[in-house]
């Protein structure tokens, strides 16, 4: 575990870097809420998300909303070093005719899941995919990244107790009746620890 955690801490310095250079050479995007979540989404792009950037409509495939769209940074990031598009785009963030806009678009980008931006949205889809996941008998599963500001939003409150209703398991959570994990800023090994033992069966899996 010891080796994986390292590994992933190299990762995450990388991304980091990459973070900064893009949002330099554009003079824009939500650098903050971009740095603030790398580590969390090295060691799920690293480490736990099953799928294939060859083929990202891959049925089998689990998949990830980032509810919080204005973090699109880091979200380009990852899906660039998981080799979804060559890591030269990143250059083009926020430049007109460029497929990296200001918040993710599924139309444009693989690996994009659903065009997110409007905070609150992005945790409906994301039980809504968990509950057709589990009516299918699907084995995978839903990860979504919400933002502090959108959980004031009535829509992710009616998402979670829908969750609860449907018995959507393993969803994380700070509010309602889901397992709360609490987490020092920053460290690393904790975060990552708990997230690549957890286990994780089918629903909607919420950090």
């Amino acid at each position: 575990m010891a080796d994986i955690i390292r590994e992933l801490e190299k990762k995450s310095n990388i991304a980091r870097q990459k973070i900064l250079k893009m949002t330099t050479e554009c003079e824009g995007g939500h650098l903050a809420g971009s740095l603030s979540c790398t580590d969390l989404l090295v060691a799920l792009y690293f480490h736990i998300l099953n799928h294939r950037p060859n083929k990202p409509l891959w049925e089998k495939r689990d998949r990830f909303i980032l509810s919080k769209g204005h973090a699109a940074p880091v979200f380009y990031v990852l899906l660039s070093m998981s080799g979804y598009f060559p890591d030269e785009e990143l250059s083009t963030l926020r430049k007109i005719d460029s497929r990296l806009q200001g918040h993710p678009d599924c139309k444009k980008l693989p690996g994009v899941e659903i065009s997110t931006g409007s905070l609150g949205q992005g945790f409906s889809a994301a039980v809504g995919m968990a509950l057709g996941y589990k009516y299918d008998n699907h084995k995978g599963h839903i990860f979504c990244l919400l933002g502090d500001g959108e959980c004031d939003e009535g829509q992710v409150w009616e998402a979670a107790m829908f969750a609860s209703n449907y018995d959507l398991k393993n969803i994380t959570a700070k509010t309602f009746p889901f397992l709360i994990q609490r987490f020092e800023l920053h460290d690393f090994f904790s975060r990552a620890v708990y997230l690549v033992t957890v286990p994780v069966n089918n629903g909607c899996y919420v950090f």
